[in-house]
C-alpha cells in the first residue's frame, strides 16, 4: 500500500479506467480489464460502448446502483441494461471484423519490447514451464481493434525482451511487421502497469519508428530509473515524464465497491 492507503494495482485499474475513450466501442477481455471497463463506465465515460467477446453488448449499469463488477466476461451481470445479449460471432466477427471497435483492453501473462502478448504457454511451446489458460478472444481483439489498451503488472516474469509465445500481437518486430502479417495499423496504443504508462514510438501505427514502448508517466513515488531496473532492455523514455495523479476518495471508493470480495485485486490474482 502507498502512503495514502491505496495500493498500485487500484491505480493501475483506476488510471486505465481514466484513459478510455469518452465516447465509441471497447471490448473488454478477461481479468483486470473487466473492473477498468466497470470503473470507465460507472465513473469516467458513461457513453462509452462496453462489449465482451462472450455477447453482451453496451453494458449500462446504472452508477447507484450496481453492486460489483461483472466477475469474468460472462458474468450475467453485464445483461443488466445491456443493449443487446448475444453470442461471440457478433462480438468477434461483426464488431471486431467489421472494424467496429475503437479499443481493445486486455491483460496478459508476458509482454515484450514491441507490446506482444503472451497468454498461452511460459518457455518453449512443445516442452513448457507452464501452460496458461489459453487465448480466448485475446488474438482477434489485438488484431483487429483500433487501439489497445494493456493493463499488466510491473514485473520481470511479465515484462520480457522476447514473449515466449505471441497470442496477441502488438507491433510484432517492429516497422511494418503488422503489415506484413497481414494486419492493418494500430494505434495510438497504451500499457498501464503497476508503476507508470506506456506509449509506442510510432507515430503511423507500426510503419515507422522503433515500435517499443516509451514510458510516459510515473506513478506518485518512483522514477523512471526504477522502472528501468524492472525491464530487460534499453527502455525509451519520454522526454517529459509526467506523474500520474493519485486515486481520489471517489475514485477508491468505487472501485473498491466494484470488487466487494477482492476477486480481481486480492494480491496474487493480478
Amino acid at each position: 500500500m502507498s502512503g495514502d492507503g491505496y495500493s498500485l494495482a487500484e491505480l493501475m485499474c483506476i488510471e486505465a479506467a481514466r484513459l478510455m475513450p469518452d465516447e465509441g466501442v471497447a471490448v473488454l477481455g478477461l481479468g483486470l480489464p473487466v473492473l477498468a471497463g466497470a470503473l470507465a463506465k460507472c465513473l469516467h465515460h458513461p457513453d462509452l460502448v462496453v462489449c465482451t467477446e462472450v455477447g453482451a453488448i453496451d453494458w449500462r449499469p446504472d452508477p447507484s446502483a450496481v453492486a460489483r463488477a461483472p466477475i469474468g466476461i460472462h458474468d450475467l451481470v453485464l445483461n443488466d441494461g445491456a443493449a443487446m445479449t448475444t453470442d461471440m460471432v457478433d462480438v468477434l466477427a461483426a464488431l471486431l471484423m467489421g472494424g467496429r471497435v475503437d479499443m481493445g483492453t486486455l491483460t496478459a501473462a508476458q509482454i515484450d519490447r514491441y507490446g506482444n502478448l503472451n497468454t498461452l504457454v511460459i518457455g518453449d511451446y512443445a516442452s513448457p514451464e507452464r501452460r496458461l489458460a489459453g487465448t480466448g478472444g485475446n488474438t482477434d481483439i489485438a488484431c483487429l481493434a483500433r487501439r489497445v489498451l494493456v493493463l499488466i503488472p510491473q514485473e520481470p516474469r511479465r515484462w520480457v525482451e522476447r514473449a515466449d509465445f505471441i497470442t496477441s500481437p502488438g507491433y510484432i518486430d517492429g516497422p511494418g511487421g503488422r503489415r506484413r502479417a497481414g494486419l492493418g495499423p494500430q494505434g495510438p496504443n497504451l500499457v498501464v502497469s503497476t508503476m507508470g504508462v506506456y506509449g509506442f514510438d510510432t507515430p503511423d501505427g507500426g510503419e515507422t519508428g522503433s515500435c517499443q514502448l516509451v514510458l510516459e508517466a510515473v506513478f506518485p513515488g518512483f522514477e523512471p530509473e526504477t522502472v528501468q531496473a524492472l525491464v530487460p532492455w534499453p527502455l525509451q523514455v519520454a522526454p517529459e515524464v509526467r506523474e500520474v495523479e493519485p486515486p481520489t476518495a471517489e475514485e477508491l471508493r468505487t472501485l473498491r465497491r466494484l470488487d466487494p470480495f477482492r476477486h480481481y485485486l486480492a494480491p496474487g490474482r493480478y
